[in-house]
């Protein structure tokens, strides 16, 4: 009987490692600029710097983080992750990830607050 259910459970757990292999997606621009950002989308059980660190590693050949800033549209509705890279040549590059997902439910919060009055400060 346990003969039965291994097959199964072992092409399960053949499949989920597989899909959790997956490699990230990205859309957008090269990251040159934060009018071309790129919009890493993170796959789940996997973290945006994760995300960012793979597209990096892949793009340049390797390298290594030199500084990263959280900045934000002069709008303040997107969010950008601004990274200085060091290639593998030792030449630095500034690349700019669009993170704004990461922070929608706060840049929700943040509108419906300005547009209602902040619980705290009501409108005059």
């Amino acid at each position: 009987m346990a003969t039965k259910h291994a097959i199964p459970c072992a092409l399960l757990l053949a499949c989920g490692g597989v899909l959790a292999a997956e490699p990230p997606k990205y859309s957008g621009g090269d990251g040159s600029s934060c009018e071309e950002a790129v919009v890493p989308v993170v796959r789940e059980g996997a973290t945006m710097m994760e995300t960012e660190r793979q597209w990096l590693q892949k793009t340049y050949g390797g390298g290594s983080l030199v500084r990263q800033v959280l900045g934000e549209s002069a709008d303040g509705k997107r969010r950008y992750d601004l990274i200085l890279w060091r290639k593998p040549d030792g030449q630095t590059v500034d690349v700019c990830f669009d993170v704004t997902t990461v922070f929608e439910d706060t840049i929700r919060e943040i509108e419906a607050e300005e547009e209602h009055g902040y619980p705290h400060n009501p409108p005059r």
